[in-house]
């Protein structure tokens, strides 16, 4: 039987003061971090774009065309390299106060505090925001994206700073990432349910923003890194691994009967295409069972990365044809191996201090620690150190996935438009990172990590539900439309 509560308190009344005040704050405290970490956290990502902008014609660095044009507009101009970190840190506090302030505003004060000291200020969100990395930045837009679809269609109708902050978020959640392109269905979708000026708006700031992508991408070819080679590589790396039970096949002959005889775990091809640089016990030694950089990128490994169009194109059609199949349990134990790893914050993260590697081997003025913050330094690192040691708890995005997991089912019982808009996109993300990801990169998790910035504004406030069907709502009185229905199994 299920108990129904009414809480029918008002909102507060909106104003812009609430949002200045929280991004101001976050601004500030994002400030003081910065003027500690001076010039921010930088890795091999970051050497890799740098690099790109500046010698755009012999170097690619992997990452997305907008992620290029951000970084070259911010540090191509200035050859400051906390520049991009210093405006990808108040973007993102503005797009954070955004959703914070209207938390305030409806008075979920509980909601809004829990955003702020465990989202917002978390150690290591700030850490991933002032890291030369897209993946911070790509996170938190992509909540906030998510955070007005669900609010324009609740509301039927975008307002001025719902038409801003999407116009802000869109190209950072859609372009920053090849797999942001998810995030511009339910922009779109959602045009169905706003009255025609919304309507309008937000289909000239999609039109707008894929036009300039594209057009960026004509002026600059970007190389993004590929999918289905590297998930191939590095699975196919995984079959070929020596393991004891093969050996029990040549200890016990009488075992090798028709019943239990099996065919080759991999197939003669892939093993020559693999093997056409260095010997397959190489690929053994360096494979990794979590990461696939050792077999591309270290010096003395196999460098698979280097094999030829129709080596790898040999490697990807036996993997889709043969390798998957005669591997199947393998494959499977392998990506929950990979997506635990990484759900469980065990991904690699660049080094406060590595920027003393990364700024000799670029043309920055950047001075390292400027402002010779060195207690407040030391006083962050403790805090990051705790954080650190607790990270499979405190990092972790299971809260993110349970809210997912209630909000999409949620969704298709009431047919609520708002929930499964912001749920389907997001499922999508998680299939994808758990088929695809070829490294355990706490990173790539990082949207779920934000995603309760979108998920419980709508548990608090999505009662009743937007239903696809809105005529049974358009009827009900104005009173029961502004409570807050909230029911419990």
């Amino acid at each position: 039987m299920a108990s129904t509560i009414l809480a029918s308190s008002p909102p507060l009344r909106q104003g812009p003061a609430p949002f200045f005040v929280l991004w101001a704050l976050l601004t500030g405290a994002y400030a003081v971090w910065l003027m500690a970490f001076w010039p921010g956290v930088l890795g091999e990502d970051s050497v890799a774009i740098l690099q790109e902008v500046q010698n755009p014609d012999a170097f690619r660095s992997g990452k997305t065309v907008v992620w290029y044009y951000f970084v070259k507009w911010l540090y191509g101009w200035t050859g400051r390299v906390e520049v991009p970190v210093g405006s990808a840190l108040v973007l993102c506090a503005g797009m954070l106060a955004r959703i914070l302030a209207w938390c305030w505003t409806q008075r979920l004060h509980k909601t809004l505090l829990f955003g702020l000291l465990a989202i917002a200020l978390a150690p290591h969100m700030v850490y991933f925001m002032g890291t030369l990395y897209p993946d911070g930045l790509f996170a938190v837009a992509s909540a906030a994206l998510l955070f007005e679809v669900w609010l324009c269609v609740q509301r039927r109708a975008a307002s001025s700073a719902s038409l801003l902050m999407v116009a802000v978020a869109l190209p950072f959640a859609a372009f920053l990432r090849p797999n942001g392109l998810v995030f511009l269905a339910p922009v779109v979708i959602a045009c169905w349910w706003l009255d025609a000026r919304s309507r309008l708006w937000t289909l000239i700031i999609v039109s707008v923003w894929s036009a300039a992508v594209f057009a960026g991408s004509q002026v600059h070819k970007s190389t993004t890194q590929e999918t289905q080679f590297p998930l191939a590589a590095f699975e196919t790396a995984g079959f070929l691994q020596k393991r004891a039970m093969n050996e029990l096949w040549a200890l016990y002959p009488h075992m090798n009967d028709p019943w239990v005889l099996q065919k080759p775990k991999v197939s003669p091809a892939s093993v020559e295409a693999l093997s056409r640089k260095h010997p397959i016990e190489k690929i053994q030694q360096y494979r990794d069972p979590a990461y696939w950089d050792m077999l591309v990128f270290h010096p003395d490994g196999p460098q698979l990365g280097a094999l030829s169009d129709m080596d790898k194109q040999t490697v990807v059609r036996e993997f889709w044809t043969y390798n998957l199949w005669q591997n199947l349990p393998d494959f499977i134990a392998s990506r929950v191996n990979v997506f635990v790893s990484a759900a469980l914050a065990q991904g690699g993260f660049p080094a406060s201090s590595y920027a003393t590697n990364v700024l000799p081997r670029v043309s920055s003025q950047s001075s390292y620690r400027l402002w010779h913050l060195d207690q407040l330094e030391h006083f962050l690192k403790k805090v990051h150190a705790k954080s650190y040691a607790w990270r499979w708890l405190l990092w972790t995005p299971w809260l993110g996935f349970m809210l997912l997991a209630w909000a999409s089912i949620r969704g298709m019982r009431r047919a609520d438009a708002g929930l499964l808009l912001i749920s389907i996109p997001m499922i999508i993300q998680w299939g994808g990172v758990f088929l695809f990801s070829i490294a355990g990169e706490y990173r790539y998790l990082l949207p779920f990590f934000t995603l309760p910035l979108v998920m419980l504004p709508a548990i608090a406030k999505g009662y009743p539900p937007t239903h696809l069907d809105t005529r049974t709502q358009a009827n009900a009185p104005r009173a029961a439309q502004g409570a807050l229905l909230v029911t419990a199994p």
